[in-house]
């Protein structure tokens, strides 16, 4: 399967993190960490790839948009909003073909 194509598991933790907290107003931050997660692995994939399939940047984007919307009316949603500055980030990595691990925590770099 390549990176670009439909990812059923990528689709289900969208489902069970954004799909929950938009139709119920619940905020899950182990379910948001497992898409996350399922995300960096993905974005080692696509790091060989020219292309970001658009299910990948939709879960990316409507995560992190989720996450903000909803923090001024659902109280647990407050202590997420450093995961949608997770998720930006990790676009931002995708963009320029860079994955998770490529960008250690705390050590400057030149470009």
């Amino acid at each position: 399967m390549a990176a670009s194509d439909f990812d059923s598991n990528l689709q289900e933790l969208h489902r069970k993190s954004v799909g929950r907290l938009l139709a119920a107003d619940a905020y899950d931050d182990d379910a948001f960490a497992a898409l996350k997660t399922y995300l960096c692995e993905k974005a080692e994939l696509i790091k060989v790839e020219h292309v970001i399939s658009k299910q990948v940047l939709d879960a990316l984007l409507s995560a992190a948009k989720a996450i903000e919307s909803r923090a001024e009316y659902v109280p647990a949603t407050q202590k997420g909003l450093s995961r949608a500055a997770e998720f930006y980030m990790l676009l931002d990595l995708m963009v320029i073909g860079e994955g998770c691990n490529d960008r250690p925590t705390g050590v400057p770099r030149a470009r």
